[in-house]
C-alpha cells in the first residue's frame, strides 16, 4: 500500500481527503502543519511515497516543506501542491522549487487521485 503525506490546514478538507485516499487503497499520514511534516520527514524511518501539501501552512509552509524534501535523502519524492492561489507567479515559483503537479483549489478528488496515480506507479 502507498503511503502519503497529506499537509492541510483546513480540518474539513484534511478529513475528507485522508477518508478519499484511504478508500483508494493509501496510507496517509495527515499534518494540520508545516512544521510536524518537516519532523515526520526529517525522521530516518519514515517511507512515503507522495507529498500533498497546502502553501498557506501554520508553523512552516508549503515551501518550506518542499525544501525539505528536496534537501531529504529522498530528493526525487513527488510533491502535488494544493492551493487557493490560482496566481500564474505562485504555481512557478513551487514548480521552480522542485514540486511535480499544481492544483488550485477548489479541486475534484477524481482530478487528485489521476494525478496522483501518474506519479506514484
Amino acid at each position: 500500500m502507498k503511503k502519503v503525506l497529506l499537509v492541510e490546514d483546513d480540518e474539513m478538507l484534511l478529513k475528507s481527503l485522508s477518508f478519499y485516499l484511504k478508500t483508494n487503497q493509501f496510507d496517509v499520514l495527515a499534518y494540520d502543519n508545516g512544521a510536524d511534516a518537516i519532523e515526520m520527514l526529517s525522521d530516518s524511518n519514515s517511507s512515503v511515497d507522495l507529498v500533498i501539501t497546502d502553501l498557506n501552512l501554520p508553523f512552516a509552509g508549503g515551501q518550506q516543506v518542499i525544501q525539505a524534501v528536496k534537501n531529504s535523502s529522498r530528493p526525487d519524492l513527488p510533491i502535488i501542491v494544493l492551493t487557493a492561489s490560482g496566481i500564474e507567479s505562485t504555481e512557478l515559483e513551487v514548480l521552480d522549487l522542485g514540486a511535480d503537479e499544481f492544483i488550485s483549489k477548489p479541486f475534484s478528488p477524481a482530478i487528485l487521485l489521476k494525478r496522483i496515480q501518474k506519479l506514484v506507479k
